[in-house]
């Protein structure tokens, strides 16, 4: 019977930055058609992910910032979200203090997915970096002189950016130190750089996943399909796990199914051999 298909974006369902395909948005236009329900799920903001899915015209869910807000399109009606506080700042600060970055601030759907930083707390490199990248992405970026003048109580998440090393560091202390979930994963944008995004500790695209499907098919067979390592929890929560051929190699030796690249539309192929499973 159908049930879920839990999709990753960027580097699953489409090529960085571009819009979903019109063959890729055709194939699940008809799984959603013969009953399947389909959910995105990724770390981009609602308005960054919306500009690649805006030409979809069915019905679906979408979780943005690993999870930590879903909706139902083309409502935009919210059915969860989970929040951090001003609480963390204090530990981010001593994460980040011996570090060339510091931590940026994303107010989520309800904030227009503003982004407040404190531009004096970065190497010049990474201002550089981030200066392209929020243009890349069209957002709006305010810098402040201290998170005490930004106007929110609340929010989905804070991410840093940086090389390598740094960023490891950052996401290992921010999971140990605060008990935060803080995935590395590399920066489609620019793949020298990584992110890492902080959420509360019970969010991740995986619990999105889990919540989800028990609200609307708690039996239900569940493919999810993934490239990097926040999408790891989304498929352990799957009945068939489809991975990118892209993907890391760890990722990969997980697969039920390996899909060809995104850039040649290969979640298709992907899809069909993990629908094919079901069935046998």
């Amino acid at each position: 019977m159908p049930g879920i298909i839990a999709l990753d974006i960027d580097g699953t369902t489409a090529d960085f930055g571009r819009p979903i395909s019109t063959e890729v948005s055709a194939y699940l236009h008809a799984l959603v058609a013969s009953g399947w329900q389909l959910v995105f799920i990724t770390g981009r903001t609602f308005t960054d992910g919306e500009r690649l899915l805006q030409h979809l015209t069915f019905p679906y869910y979408f979780a943005v910032q690993n999870g930590a807000i879903t909706l139902h399109m083309p409502q935009r009606k919210i059915i969860s979200k989970q929040l951090l506080n001003k609480q963390i700042f204090p530990a981010m600060e001593q994460i980040c203090q011996d570090e060339p970055t510091d931590f940026v601030i994303f107010a989520g759907y309800e904030h227009q997915d503003s982004c407040y930083y404190r531009s004096r707390y970065f190497s010049n490199d990474l201002l550089l970096y981030l200066k392209d990248r929020s243009e890349a992405f069209c957002s709006d970026w305010i810098d402040l002189p201290s998170f005490d003048d930004m106007p929110l109580l609340d929010f989905p998440s804070v991410k840093c950016f940086g090389i390598i090393d740094s960023a490891t560091r950052i996401s290992q202390r921010i999971e140990r130190e605060i008990g935060l979930h803080a995935p590395l994963i590399k920066d489609p944008f620019r793949k020298d750089y990584y992110v890492v995004q902080a959420t509360h500790a019970s969010v991740s695209k995986g619990s999105a996943l889990h919540q989800l499907a028990q609200q609307i098919a708690p039996h239900a067979p569940i493919i999810a399909a993934g490239d990097d390592n926040n999408d790891i929890s989304m498929l352990d929560e799957a009945t068939i796990r489809v991975v990118m051929a892209t993907a890391p190699a760890h990722l990969v030796a997980t697969a039920h199914v390996v899909a060809p690249p995104a850039k040649v539309n290969g979640i298709i192929q992907g899809l069909q051999e993990a629908l094919n499973l079901i069935k046998t």
